[in-house]
């Protein structure tokens, strides 16, 4: 069992990843592609009809399929002003709850979001724009997305529990929204 859980942990990571980083190069397309629409439009005075769509639909795809990496990270925004203040097990029990809430949530939007996509699919239904590309490659990133955000939250839920169980438990709770920043100290810190 352990060894089956561990494979799933190693598959779902690398899933994670590659989609995390596909979702990165996403973005820098979609800044490139606005970027081209800006200057075609605004210098050579040519219209524009793929790329404002374009660009939205991988802003889509980054948002949805970037999920996971961001939560396997532990990046996400959080709001912590009173998780930091409990006590090391309490904190980590918190983190599990709220976890395990978060993963029925994106369960229940990929449970209701695969039958969406797949629905345009069958109807074959097209943009409505002058470009009209097939909407189930935009519809597709959300399933997809909550799909993976919802196992990773099931990596990430045995991870805290296993970490838990073995006693190995932070002392002390990192303000997230601060953990990347280096603040300069203040003037006669030092005395």
């Amino acid at each position: 069992m352990k060894k089956a859980y561990g494979l799933f942990c190693k598959i779902i990571d690398r899933l994670t990843v590659l989609t995390g980083w596909i979702a990165a190069l996403c973005l820098v397309a979609a800044a490139l592609i606005v970027t081209e629409a800006v200057i075609v439009r605004k210098l050579l005075g040519i219209s524009t009809i793929w790329q404002i769509e374009a660009s939205v639909f991988l802003l889509i795809f980054t948002v949805f399929a970037g999920a996971p990496f961001v939560q396997k990270n532990e990046h996400h925004l959080n709001v912590d002003l009173v998780i930091i203040h409990l006590a090391p097990r309490t904190r980590e029990i918190t983190l599990i709850v709220v976890s395990i809430i978060s993963c029925l949530l994106t369960a229940i939007i990929a449970w209701y979001a695969w039958p969406m996509w797949w629905e345009t699919v069958i109807n074959n239904e097209h943009s409505e724009s002058l470009w009209g590309p097939p909407l189930w490659i935009p519809h597709f990133f959300l399933p997809l997305g909550m799909t993976l955000l919802f196992l990773q939250y099931i990596v990430y839920i045995g991870n805290k529990i296993k970490d838990l169980h073995e006693g190995r438990i932070a002392e002390q709770a990192v303000p997230s929204e601060l953990a990347d920043v280096n603040l300069p100290e203040k003037e006669g810190a030092h005395e």
